[in-house]
């Protein structure tokens, strides 16, 4: 019928599993990402979970004419910080569950 020491054995490495992506979710959340754009007059540093950590801006951006370029580059460099802090994560998550890179996004192990 049922073998219940092969559910024993599946809830166990589900577990390893379980505590090794935890362990991933807090190196991701230790790790910055810095992203630059216009040639470094914006920075956006996010972690590994992709929150914001800091946004840095030249000064000269802060003259109302800039307004609509400062706008631009804060939008450009977050999107960035995200995507980058994304690719960072899956491939955390793809080493702690021992999953290729595209079946780490699987699941809701994050």
């Amino acid at each position: 019928m049922f073998n219940f020491g092969n559910l024993a054995e599946l809830m166990k490495q589900f577990q390893t599993i379980r505590e090794n992506v935890d362990k991933a979710k807090e190196e991701l959340k230790r790790e910055n990402i810095v992203v630059e754009v216009g040639g470094g007059m914006v920075k956006v540093t996010v972690n590994g979970m992709g929150e914001i950590l800091d946004i840095e801006i030249d000064k000269s951006l802060l003259k109302e004419e800039e307004y609509q370029v400062l706008k631009e580059l804060i939008v450009s460099a977050v999107n960035e910080a995200f995507e980058r802090s994304k690719e960072v994560m899956t491939q955390k998550i793809s080493e702690a569950t021992g999953l290729p890179v595209n079946m780490s996004k699987f699941g809701g192990l994050f």
